[in-house]
């Protein structure tokens, strides 16, 4: 009889408990009108911001404004359209995320179930098969698409907290006392920042012919605002297209994960630019060593560097990481070369936030660093740093009074007239040298620290972009003419 009662007990507080899950789940589907809710469009206006670009290292990610802001969801396909435009929002200039910019960029994003695109400025689509995933996460993020995902799945409910699985992302979403959806949280893994926690909230909710919907949107990536919008109009209901276009139906689907492609050129003997990933590294010989400049992206990027510096220039080591400036795609990787045991070289500036982030936890995703753990080596330097073995020298300036970060610097081969640099100036495809994308503040600072330094360039290895004569700079900023 007790076991019996037992499990009785157990099988009335299961139901209980499921009963209190869907009373919850179903008063907040009826506070927000999303029973009846199949689609929705909404548009605004606000800020957003440059994450991994901040003007200072530790500091929150740059504005930029943002002008438009339209989401079409259709949630039984389950489909989206999300465009924007984003103008510059620092003035002057300050950091990165493709600044200075010149005018407006729009971009265009869509999903309809299995497939993912964009479309350019003539509306020609472009077919982005890795990209299903995340997109269908930003229809279930959406207030009614949490709801609606919550009920599906079965969320797990505790007060007014509710946690659910979207796309592979466990999510924790709160309700306010009205069952609106306040809050919503879930962590990522980041190649420097370790677990890091993306948070939207949503605020001010007003009627809509029924449907709740939120006047304000603010999300947070890695502690700062990533995005800020005010909601102007609402349209319940809305169709929202989702043909999808023949091109994107025969791409081919995404490849499994691999090593980057190993690619090589020869800027000058012992001179090799790496395009193994973007942003590049470039590897320097010297008699018995070998430096690195730049460890950008993640752990896959600087094995695969290692790994090349190793088959092709042997009985070398590498002696020395050499990093432009903070910048998370330019230091992504610097963690797998210090677990290799490999010092690091940057800017003053930068060495107590790189100590301080490194301490973070990389549970989500261990990388090699956090799986063997090893004190960071570094030298750093101010204004200037000479590496030398008598049969080479590179010389580290940094590159002062510019907006992009405050301890950047460059490196300079006197001997090659060689200049690898980061960011300033990446120089297009085509015959065209000019950006027009892009206003001249970043360039025009460049070279002014090219002539203060009386630096004799021939050659600029930029590490976005591709390997271009001194004069393309002169070209970009106007100095001499264009042929």
């Amino acid at each position: 009889m007790r076991t019996i009662w037992t499990a009785a007990l157990g099988t009335a507080m299961a139901v209980s408990t499921a009963l209190a899950q869907d009373a919850t789940l179903t008063a907040a589907a009826r506070a927000m009108g999303a029973t009846s809710l199949n689609s929705i469009r909404y548009e605004g206006t606000g800020t957003t911001f440059g994450f991994q670009q901040a003007p200072v290292p530790g500091g929150p990610w740059p504005r930029f404004e943002l002008t438009t802001y339209v989401m079409a969801v259709d949630y039984a396909a389950p489909a989206m359209r999300h465009e924007e435009a984003r103008s510059q929002g620092e003035h002057p200039p300050r950091g990165g995320s493709g600044q200075p910019m010149a005018g407006s960029a729009r971009t265009v994003q869509l999903v309809s179930g299995t497939y993912a695109w964009g479309e350019n400025p003539a509306g020609a689509a472009a077919p982005s098969p890795a990209a299903v995933s995340d997109r269908l996460m930003e229809i279930w993020l959406t207030p009614h698409g949490l709801i609606k995902a919550a009920l599906a799945k079965g969320a797990r409910v505790q007060g007014r907290t509710f946690s659910l699985a979207v796309e592979g992302q466990d999510l924790t979403v709160t309700l306010s006392d009205q069952n609106l959806v306040d809050r919503v949280v879930y962590m990522v893994d980041h190649p420097q920042l370790g677990d890091m926690a993306i948070e939207t909230m949503y605020s001010e909710y007003q009627d809509y012919g029924g449907v709740k919907f939120p006047r304000r949107i603010v999300e947070k990536t890695g502690g700062f605002p990533t995005l800020d919008v005010t909601v102007s109009k609402v349209e319940p209901n809305a169709a929202v297209a989702s043909t999808v276009p023949e091109n994107v139906r025969q791409a081919p689907p995404p490849s499994s994960p691999s090593a980057p492609p190993q690619v090589a050129q020869k800027v000058t003997e012992g001179v090799w630019y790496l395009t193994i990933g973007n942003p590049r590294s470039v590897a320097v010989e010297f008699r018995d060593h070998v430096v690195v400049v730049e460890g950008p992206s993640n752990d896959g990027q600087t094995y695969a560097t290692t790994g090349w510096v190793q088959k092709n220039i042997p009985n070398k080591p590498i002696r020395y990481l050499v990093n432009t400036h903070h910048h998370f795609d330019h230091s992504g990787g610097l963690r797998g070369y210090v677990a290799q045991g490999i010092p690091i070289i940057t800017h003053e500036i930068n060495k107590p936030y790189f100590e301080e982030i490194w301490k973070r936890p990389h549970t989500i995703k261990p990388d090699s660093l956090s799986v063997k753990p090893k004190a960071a080596v570094f030298e750093t330097m101010a204004e200037k740093k000479i590496l030398t073995d008598g049969s080479r020298t590179m010389e580290l300036h940094h590159i002062q009074n510019h907006g992009h970060a405050p301890g950047y610097i460059m490196a300079y081969l006197p001997a090659d007239k060689v200049l690898i640099y980061a960011d300033s100036y990446n120089p297009p495809a085509g015959n065209d040298p000019r950006d027009r994308s892009r206003t001249n503040e970043f360039l025009q600072g460049l070279y002014d620290n090219i002539q203060r330094l009386r630096l004799d360039v021939v050659t600029l290895a930029p590490l976005h972009g591709r390997v271009v004569p001194f004069d393309n700079l002169k070209k970009a900023l106007g100095l001499i003419p264009v042929e």
